[in-house]
């Protein structure tokens, strides 16, 4: 675990900040190459569409993070701004990079639905680098094991699961299958709609492994709007699908 890579006297460059940034270079780079392939979103809109994505999800994320620690927040107030040691919850960031794309999309006319099935599969991958950047800035943890592959984070006198790991490999293998899944799309929504499906498959089975915020019935909050998210995309897919046929 190596919460700061490398330090130019004062000045600090964080692998949690650094591996969420590769994420999203390699993602808008690989998402060029698709836009010239397929012809949407033209190459240029490319840029437009993941600034908005990556700005609105990245404030949403964090507020929904700070939300949950909310206690703490408020006795440190200025930490709500010390994104650099971590601290991103993707449910919140899904919400208002879906809010930043429809107003932005509606000014632009990019279809809403086909926009969403473009990203997805970007997002999914982004994911990956941001739960590696967990990893080794020591957030988000998993509960103790004794596992094999267990790992100790600094300050801690016992092995954890390595619940970020889990994720980063989950959302790869998410990451290979909507890339494939997008190249025969049936209609427009499929890819976004499988991808909140099977992450929160994912998430909320993770879950039991992590150090839960809070529980309520025995489950965690990410748990339940696991649930949510995992209950209306199957709701929209099966009425998108039936549309579509």
């Amino acid at each position: 675990m190596k919460p700061i890579l490398f330090s130019f006297g004062s000045i600090h460059i964080y692998t949690y900040g650094l591996s969420v940034a590769l994420g999203v270079l390699l993602s808008v780079f690989l998402m060029q190459r698709q836009s010239r392939r397929t012809g949407f979103p033209k190459p240029d809109e490319v840029f437009d569409m993941a600034f908005v994505v990556l700005v609105w999800g990245f404030i949403g994320a964090r507020l929904f993070y700070v939300f949950q620690n909310l206690s703490f927040y408020l006795e440190e107030p200025f930490k709500i701004f010390a994104v650099w040691e971590g601290g991103l919850i993707f449910y919140g960031g899904a919400v208002a990079a879906f809010l930043g794309l429809w107003i932005m999309g509606r000014k632009k006319k990019w279809p809403f639905w086909k926009s969403l099935d473009f990203l997805a599969p970007y997002a999914a991958l982004s994911h990956v680098f941001g739960r590696i950047g967990c990893f080794l800035n020591g957030c988000c943890f998993g509960k103790a094991c004794d596992l094999p592959w267990a790992v100790r984070f600094p300050e801690m006198s016992y092995r954890v699961h390595p619940a970020q790991i889990y994720e980063a490999c989950y959302d790869l293998l998410l990451y290979v299958f909507l890339i494939k899944r997008a190249k025969k799309v049936r209609f427009e929504g499929e890819i976004i709609l499988l991808y909140f499906l099977f992450y929160g498959m994912g998430r909320y089975t993770i879950e039991f492994v992590r150090e839960p915020s809070w529980t309520w019935m025995g489950l965690t909050s990410n748990q339940w709007l696991s649930v949510a998210i995992m209950t209306a995309a199957f709701v929209l897919f099966q009425r998108r699908r039936y549309k579509a046929s």
